[in-house]
């Protein structure tokens, strides 16, 4: 049978010493928050709740007790949908899908080459050309510009639905976005019970490093569990910024950070799915300047899917990140560490994908290349089966012993019955030989991933949901326009 065991980057011993400084900060320190109504109810559910010292919110501290039984009681499991049922994510599996970056405010234009402003029209075809690329699998959505900033989710997710019939992943800022995105993903499945018996999106909400869960993130995570669907918990400190200068440490803060979420969240409703999104990122001290690059990224999301495991529950990272400015060698290399250490570890999901300059710039190349790196790294995760047909040993006898095979094992059917799924085969990735590749005019990968781009856009038109979805979707959001 298939081994499915991967690496381990930390020692048993040492994932337990940081579980154990995690339960102290939860018990000690606890997290402040200002919410009234989120405070209440963690008063309600026997946390320790006091004024903070500082006079202004709340501390709210986690006994052990209850964040053993609460994390306990979240699921080890579940599936995800797309608008298509053939998209399915199997959370819990450690698949490491592929899912897009998300709230990037620049992007690269395909003509020109050069950065602007995300507008609306960006958004769609980055989500059209991400539908049409098959190792990209859940995604998430730009930030775009030129659209009414009170519901610009709506607007966002209904770009979303109109656009791609895979899983969805959106960032939730407050409450009222949560009833707004519900409302839309409703419209495009027929009704809010279809959408919570198949849910086509995780919500996922970022609380403040370090330790503050301030007032709209905190209404919004018990928006989100009351709403039925998935919850992802996403705070994202910077090492020696917004939590420790050590990389251990700032990855068991953060893991206190994203634990909380987890057990309020299972306090408020037990059983309900929920995803640990740890996001440490790093400072460049000489600049200021917060980083999603290699390698203490990678290598901050290693340790925290060490802890993932541990708890065995699911669990996402960002891997396809970089610091690089433009699609080159630096973004490809960065993006390809970030993304396979943890991978190799066991995560569910690694984001991101398609990022520039720290997750601030969409570049559609940048898309092609990381969906080639997300096939690499789940054709290198997923093992082999060890038994009698693998190990061929029937098969080199048969080459070895007939000379109608001539030495090689070209001919023999077990080379043909493994030929097509033993061997990787990238999408955009170049294996001609010299004078082809040459014939065809000396092309870099991101030339190649740049004509695709082209081909994709003007080709790729999916049409997910019914006309009838559509006029529903558009007066959602229409209401949520209206509204002042």
């Amino acid at each position: 049978m298939r081994d499915t065991m991967r690496l381990h980057y930390a020692s048993e011993e040492d994932v337990r010493k940081m579980h154990e400084a995690t339960l102290d900060l939860l018990e000690t320190t606890g997290i402040k928050s200002f919410s009234e109504s989120f405070v209440a109810f963690a008063k309600e559910a026997g946390l320790n709740v006091s004024d903070d010292i500082s006079g202004k919110g709340s501390r709210i501290r986690f006994p052990r007790e209850i964040v053993e039984k609460a994390r306990k009681d979240a699921p080890r499991s579940f599936t995800m949908y797309g608008l298509d049922d053939k998209y399915q994510i199997k959370w819990g599996e450690k698949n490491a899908y592929n899912h897009t970056c998300v709230g990037t405010p620049f992007v690269t234009d395909v003509e020109t080459g050069k950065r602007r402003n995300t507008s609306l029209a960006d958004l769609e075809d980055y989500i059209r050309l991400a539908d049409a690329l098959p190792n990209t699998d859940i995604i998430s959505c730009l930030t775009a510009q030129g659209i009414p900033e009170h519901a610009a989710n709506a607007v966002q997710v209904a770009a979303m639905v109109k656009n791609t019939t895979k899983p969805l992943r959106i960032c939730i800022h407050d409450a009222q976005e949560t009833e707004d995105v519900v409302k839309v993903l409703a419209a495009a499945v027929g009704s809010k019970e279809e959408l919570v018996k198949k849910p086509i999106a995780y919500l996922e909400v970022s609380p403040i490093s370090p330790m503050e869960y301030a007032k709209d993130p905190a209404e919004a995570i018990l928006s989100i569990v009351d709403s039925g669907l998935p919850f992802g918990n996403i705070p994202c400190p910077m090492i020696g910024a917004t939590g420790p200068m050590t990389v251990v440490g700032s990855v068991v803060m953060h893991n206190a950070e994203v634990l909380a979420g987890i057990v309020i969240a299972q306090l408020r409703k037990p059983g309900h799915p929920c995803i640990m999104s740890p996001r440490v990122t790093f400072m460049e001290m000489s600049t200021a300047m917060g980083l999603w690059a290699a390698p203490e990224m990678g290598l901050a999301a290693t340790l925290s899917a060490e802890l993932m495991r541990f708890y065995d529950l699911p669990s996402t990272v960002t891997g396809f990140s970089c610091g690089s400015k433009i699609s080159d060698a630096q973004a490809a290399f960065e993006s390809m560490f970030n993304t396979l250490i943890p991978a190799l570890v066991g995560v569910d999901v690694v984001g991101a994908s398609g990022s520039l300059d720290n997750v601030l710039e969409a570049s559609y190349e940048k898309l092609v290349i990381d969906n080639e790196i997300a096939s690499l790294i789940q054709h290198a995760i997923k093992g082999y089966d060890v038994d009698e047909d693998t190990c061929a040993i029937s098969v080199v006898n048969d080459v070895v012993d007939d000379p109608a095979y001539g030495g090689n094992f070209l001919g023999h059917p077990h080379t043909m019955k493994h030929l097509r799924t033993e061997l990787w085969k990238g999408y955009v990735t170049d294996r001609a030989i010299y004078e082809t590749w040459q014939a065809e005019g000396s092309k870099t990968f991101t030339e190649r991933a740049h004509e695709l781009v082209v081909d994709l856009l003007a080709n790729h038109h999916p049409q997910p949901i019914s006309e009838d979805k559509v006029k529903a979707v558009e007066a959602v959001v229409q209401a949520c326009i209206d509204r002042k």
